[in-house]
């Protein structure tokens, strides 16, 4: 698995990382404005989150059709096609770490509406447990906090559990509204490959698409403004702490 590669800035490069960084900026700058006018340093907590959440909504939907024209101007620069395909779904049986505060409440604002909602934060629940038991255990043999949870990613990988959103051919229920880090993975070989037994192999050949570094410290900026609210950076864990604020996301 080669996790990075370079592109080459060609003209639609340019424009995609352009509109990334504009979208980004502005949002930083309200978002630096509401919490002055507050007088604290985050601009969003449990006391504004409901008022604050369409304009949160309206940001994360153009930030990941942003991101979206981005992956067009970069992915042509690959030497061989993409392989991923509806009905895969193998990628999706990893742990979702570095989710951002806003794309978490992005998506469980569309799941609170479904008749499922309990079902699937049980399902979010025992994953979240699972990978919690397997850091801990890494960290018992005497790991780092950082290669202890590598080491539980690589383990939680190898537990085989898909992503509670896939359904049983192993397509996503909610496409049009996952996550970068979701978005940002691919595969030049076929999905065979991408398990947990080929996944380090010579025959694999999926890497991540990040985004340039100035526009990763602009992400950066814009989640700090959500760390009142506490939120995990993991996918399950994340939605979990969201439907605790159920009470505050009103009707």
């Amino acid at each position: 698995m080669n996790a990075y590669k370079e592109y080459f800035p060609t003209k639609a490069y340019r424009i995609a990382e352009m509109r990334l960084s504009s979208l980004l900026r502005v949002e930083r700058d309200r978002l630096d404005s509401i919490a002055e006018s507050l007088g604290r340093e985050c601009a969003i907590g449990p006391d504004n989150l409901r008022e604050q959440l369409p304009e949160i909504l309206k940001f994360t939907q153009a930030y990941h059709a942003a991101y979206d024209q981005y992956l067009k101007a970069v992915l042509v620069q690959q030497p061989r096609p993409i392989q991923c395909r509806p009905a895969c779904g193998n990628c999706c049986h990893h742990y979702p770490m570095s989710v951002e505060p806003f794309e978490l409440i992005f998506m469980y604002s569309e799941l609170r509406k479904r008749d499922d909602l309990l079902s699937l934060m049980e399902a979010c629940q025992m994953r979240s447990d699972k990978f919690d038991s397997l850091f801990e255990s890494r960290k018992e043999e005497g790991l780092s906090e950082d290669d202890a949870e590598d080491r539980a990613l690589h383990d939680y990988f190898a537990w085989w559990r898909s992503c509670p959103f896939s359904n049983e051919v192993g397509d996503c229920t909610v496409y049009p509204l996952r996550t970068v880090s979701c978005r940002m993975y691919f595969s030049e070989t076929d999905p065979k490959y991408c398990t947990p037994d080929m996944l380090q192999t010579e025959q694999n050949d999926s890497y991540i698409v990040y985004m340039p570094d100035v526009v990763e410290d602009a992400v950066y900026g814009i989640s700090e403004h959500y760390a009142a609210l506490e939120l995990p950076e993991s996918f399950f864990g994340g939605l979990l702490a969201l439907n605790g604020y159920e009470g505050v996301l009103g009707e």
